[in-house]
C-alpha cells in the first residue's frame, strides 16, 4: 500500500513538473475553443423581441387567471415575475450561467462552431485554466445574433465587455 500511495504521489509530482506545466497533449494541440460571454449572450435575449413576447403572453396568462379566479395560478404568476428579475440580473450583470437561453438557439450551435472553426463553445467565465496550443476563439457576436439586437442592444453589450462581472454576492445583496 506504501509504495502504491507513493507511485501515485510521483506520478502527479511528475505532472506537475515545469516541463510538462502549460503544454498541450498531443491530442489538444490546435483544437480551437469557442468562448462567449455570456452577459452579452444575456442581454441580446432579455432586450428581444423574443422575449417581449414571452413576458408578453406571462400577463395574459396572469389577466386570465385573474379573470377565472384562479388564486393559485395568480400567486405563481406573480411570484415567478422577481424570480425572472433577479435570474435577468444575475445573467446579465454577473456570469449566472445562461442555459435557458442557450436552449433557444440550440439549433444554431453546430453552424456557429462550423463557421468560427471551433470544436466546443463554452462561456468565458467556465474557462479556468488553458494549456499551451489550445486557442481560445470569441463567438460571443455570433451567439447573439440569432436574437437580432438592435444598435442600442450592440452599444450595452459593448459597454459591459469593458467591465468585470459583478459578484454574484453583490447581485444577490442588491436584489433583497
Amino acid at each position: 500500500m506504501k509504495n502504491f500511495a507513493l507511485t501515485a504521489l510521483l506520478g502527479v509530482a511528475s505532472c506537475a513538473a515545469p516541463s510538462n506545466c502549460c503544454e498541450a497533449p498531443p491530442a489538444l494541440a490546435g483544437q480551437r475553443v469557442g468562448t462567449f460571454d455570456s452577459r452579452a449572450l444575456a442581454m441580446a435575449y432579455y432586450r428581444s423581441p423574443q422575449f417581449r413576447a414571452h413576458t408578453q403572453a406571462l400577463f395574459e396568462k396572469l389577466a386570465e387567471a385573474k379573470a377565472a379566479g384562479n388564486a393559485l395560478r395568480v400567486t405563481e404568476l406573480e411570484e415567478h415575475g422577481p424570480a425572472l428579475q433577479a435570474m435577468i440580473h444575475k445573467q446579465g450583470f454577473g456570469t449566472w450561467p445562461v442555459d435557458n437561453i442557450l436552449e433557444l438557439i440550440a439549433d444554431d450551435l453546430p453552424a456557429i462552431a462550423e463557421e468560427a472553426g471551433v470544436d466546443v463553445i463554452v462561456s468565458q467565465w467556465q474557462v479556468v485554466h488553458q494549456v499551451s496550443g489550445l486557442e481560445l476563439i470569441d463567438v460571443t457576436g455570433a451567439l447573439v445574433e440569432p436574437f437580432a439586437p438592435d444598435a442600442q442592444t450592440l452599444d450595452i453589450i459593448e459597454s459591459l465587455r469593458g467591465q468585470e462581472p459583478v459578484p454574484l454576492e453583490e447581485l444577490e445583496n442588491h436584489q433583497g
